[in-house]
């Protein structure tokens, strides 16, 4: 798509991307066009010159020297030849401008402009029911262009201006694009489970829930926001070793007291082997992501007041209280028995400070959410 770039000079004119009719590694030819109100024939609305221009040590294109035709002498002329291609060029970029000068007028301060392709100014021009129509008819299209519209919307420097823009206009129709959005998101985290659960791999755990983070807040019955994953919480030896990273510090919505979470696999095994007749200890993997948790929520406790600070600037300050652990491990699936199921069960919820949760009970939140979501469609 061609772009145009324009800065205005005055009230009645503005300068234009120069169009480039011919280039080399150090030298190139191109035309400087300006948009201008010409009163006597407003329809000529676009003029200019020709310039050669040299490239610097610094890669900034620079005029030339020129020289005036004022001093030419008698049999004396200047010839610049313009071939096919370079005339097209010239051509296709001011008829551009003249379209853009119809439809805009001269444009104040600096502005940027790209030229629509015909079937996309078609779509957009399309009313209601001719647009419905139209997307209706090519539903894997209509999602393709709708995807490029959201990343837009979330990526785009002008995104808040955008969304409110949005928001303002289609005011009755926000609640149910946000409720279709978000059941279809948990609905994708949900799938991804169902497909992955067998995956013993920590780190595409640690990647899957940090793009989904979202599915962590299902484990508290209050609004939790992400502060950082693999975040620093101290330990630190003299010699810089030592350091100790928890795979995601969340915060309560409402105090910002902090929640430590370490994450293994649903592969991680719940129970180690029966020690005596119907009993079963925690298996030596859960132990360690207990004691994981716990040192590193002393760990954060002694050197509380440093990372607050440090935090503050970027995500706001923290509050301390009683820090809560969470490990999330295993698949209950694992406790194939009654004594196995009463043995994990007793000794969960014995353990001070940390919950444990196994991904089976996490993903099925999600399950219920999406099932409470849909019984009200």
């Amino acid at each position: 798509m061609k772009k145009i770039d324009t800065q205005s000079t005055s009230r009645r004119s503005a300068e234009c991307t120069p169009i480039t009719l011919r280039e080399g590694e150090q030298v190139r030819l191109v035309f400087a066009p300006s948009l201008v109100d010409n009163t006597a024939n407003p329809v000529a609305s676009v003029d200019g010159y020709f310039v050669y221009q040299r490239k610097t040590a610094s890669q900034r294109w620079v005029p030339v020297r020129t020289i005036s035709l004022s001093t030419l002498k008698s049999g004396e002329a200047f010839k610049l030849q313009l071939h096919a291609q370079e005339l097209w060029t010239l051509l296709d970029g001011v008829v551009a401008l003249y379209h853009l000068h119809r439809d805009q007028g001269i444009p104040k301060g600096r502005k940027t402009f790209v030229e629509m392709d015909q079937t996309l100014a078609g779509i957009l021009a399309a009313g209601e029911d001719d647009l419905t129509r139209i997307l209706a008819s090519q539903p894997d299209n209509a999602a393709a262009v709708l995807l490029k519209l959201v990343k837009w919307l979330a990526t785009s420097l002008d995104r808040k201006d955008a969304a409110a823009k949005v928001s303002s206009i289609a005011l009755e129709q926000m609640p149910s694009i946000t409720a279709l959005l978000g059941l279809a998101a948990i609905k994708e985290a949900f799938t991804h489970w169902k497909e992955n659960q067998t995956n013993g791999s920590e780190q595409f755990w640690q990647q899957s829930l940090s793009a989904r983070t979202y599915v962590l807040s299902q484990v508290f019955a209050y609004p939790v926001v992400l502060i950082a994953e693999k975040a620093y919480v101290g330990g630190k030896q003299i010699k810089n070793k030592g350091g100790k990273e928890v795979d995601f510090l969340l915060a309560t919505e409402s105090t910002s007291s902090v929640i430590l979470i370490e994450i293994k696999t649903p592969q991680t095994k719940l129970l180690g082997s029966e020690c005596r007749q119907g009993v079963y200890p925690l298996s030596q993997d859960l132990i360690r992501a207990i004691a994981q948790a716990l040192s590193y929520r002393q760990s954060l406790m002694r050197r509380f007041d440093t990372l607050s600070n440090e935090s503050a600037e970027s995500s706001g300050r923290l509050t301390l209280g009683e820090p809560r652990c969470i490990v999330v491990a295993g698949h209950s699936k694992d406790l194939q028995t009654g004594p196995m199921r009463e043995n994990f069960e007793l000794q969960r919820e014995r353990i001070q400070g940390v919950t444990i949760i196994t991904y089976d009970e996490l993903f099925r939140r999600l399950e219920l959410l999406i099932e409470l979501l849909e019984s009200g469609e």
